[in-house]
């Protein structure tokens, strides 16, 4: 029991990536293209846990929804994980709106 109570007490630290993604703008500006279930929000001075998608197991879909923000330009930045990028591009080409210039950091 004390155990448990002693447990309750320990904060943890912010997974990076939710972060990261905090810190380029939150999930307004920050496409996020991963494997994930979950993530930490950082909402009212505080992080909580939110689910990526409404549906458990459909981290596919919000992965496409995520990909066509981002290269509509409606979201400026991306974070793909090696678990979401098969088959994925996120290249400027002509058949997109967003033109930026893309800079990748691995």
């Amino acid at each position: 029991a004390q155990f448990v109570e002693d447990a309750k007490k320990i904060t943890l630290p912010i997974n990076p990536l939710d972060e990261l993604v905090h810190e380029l703008g939150g999930l307004k500006t920050v496409a996020e293209m991963t494997g994930r279930a979950v993530r930490q929000v950082y909402k009212h001075g505080k992080w909580t846990l939110q689910p990526r998608a409404k549906d458990p197991g459909s981290a596919d879909a919000i992965n496409v929804q995520e990909r066509k923000r981002f290269m509509s330009g409606q979201k400026r930045v991306a974070i793909i994980s090696d678990a979401a990028s098969t088959g994925i591009s996120l290249q400027a080409d002509r058949r997109v709106k967003n033109q930026k210039r893309r800079v990748h950091i691995t």
